[in-house]
């Protein structure tokens, strides 16, 4: 048994190295530091899919822009905190025009992403506000003569929340290119609050002086992935994302709408898709788990399987209270 001043010290050691992106090296298995560096500033160019309204669904009447372009810009403040902004544009114009939505997207987004990386690769969340702007939506009616009416046109501006989570591979100290899956929360009114799927593709180019910092090594051969521990921990996933994925169908069933734009455009397609997005989901979560293990950040690796087991149980158990309903 520890003796209390030495436990403590070791207490201190790993919440140290916690703090710091490393994790304390395995007993008997050190792992060499590896020195690295990042730019403080970035440059870069970003595309998204904006999925809103009635974009990615079947209605052949909807015809709405939603491929997006523009600059990206990062104040890297560490190596695992970043300040993003990014502004995109739909260079196309859609031809389908309502009070609600027509004429070209605008998007301005700026908040933080928390990452855990090494090297070459790393895994981020973020969370960005900013406004999401339509430029030729109905505005208002008027008559130009008693038997005939017109429309007056302008822009739509609402207040919008982007969060979602995302990996980075940097092939240099100064080329990053980020690919990230998002939820865009959409303040349609006062009342209503919608989300859409929004996913993206970056590359950047790091700027100023290069800052050192020393990522973790990997752990080897010694320290394996399918523990005990972290099997237990992936069933558990997996039968959560089972109760969440047969209630869905129940739920669809009954005439609902899925509500999650990750897994909307599969499920809408019945057990087919929705086998395909649960396999999809558990081999993506599976591969950030390890390499979450590669770079040494075990917490987080095990922390990321009781999240996602945690959320698809609430998901399911909100499911049965809506399945034997009529919407």
């Amino acid at each position: 048994m520890l003796r209390r001043p030495t436990l403590y010290l070791s207490l201190a050691q790993a919440v140290c190295s916690t703090v710091s992106g490393q994790a304390a090296p395995a007993s008997g298995n050190p792992a060499p530091p590896v020195i690295s560096s990042f730019q403080r500033f970035e440059l870069g160019f970003q595309t998204a899919q904006i999925r809103t309204n009635c974009v990615g669904t079947t209605d052949p009447s909807c015809e709405i822009a939603s491929f997006a372009v523009g600059p990206s810009g990062t104040w890297n403040v560490n190596h695992a905190l970043a300040i993003d902004a990014n502004y995109l544009i739909t260079p196309s114009t859609g031809t389908a025009t309502s009070n609600a939505y027509g004429g070209r997207i605008s998007e301005l987004l700026a908040g933080v992403r928390m990452e855990a990386r090494a090297k070459h690769y790393g895994y981020f969340v973020e969370a960005q506000p900013g406004y999401f702007r339509w430029h030729h939506v109905i505005t208002g009616t008027y008559y130009p003569t008693p038997d005939t009416f017109a429309f007056y046109f302008g822009g739509k501006t609402h207040f919008v929340s982007d969060v979602g989570l995302g990996m980075e591979y940097s092939p240099s100290s100064r080329v990053h290119i980020r690919g990230e899956l998002t939820d865009l929360i959409y303040c349609y009114s006062r009342q209503s609050w919608v989300n859409y799927f929004e996913p993206s593709l970056s590359i950047s180019y790091g700027l100023g002086k290069p800052h050192s910092w020393t990522s973790p090594g990997y752990d080897g051969v010694r320290h394996q992935f399918f523990t005990p521990l972290n099997n237990v921990l992936l069933a558990g996933s997996a039968l959560a994302i089972s109760a969440d994925a047969i209630t869905t169908q129940r739920f669809i069933a009954h005439g609902y709408r899925e509500g999650d734009p990750f897994a909307r455009p599969l499920v809408k397609y019945g057990w087919g898709g929705q086998i395909a997005a649960s396999s999809l989901e558990l081999g993506a979560e599976t591969l950030a788990m390890y390499g979450l293990h590669r770079i040494r950040h075990h917490w987080i690796e095990r922390l990321l399987p009781v999240g996602v087991a945690t959320t698809h149980a609430v998901l399911a158990y909100n499911n049965t209270k809506f399945s034997d309903k009529s919407p």
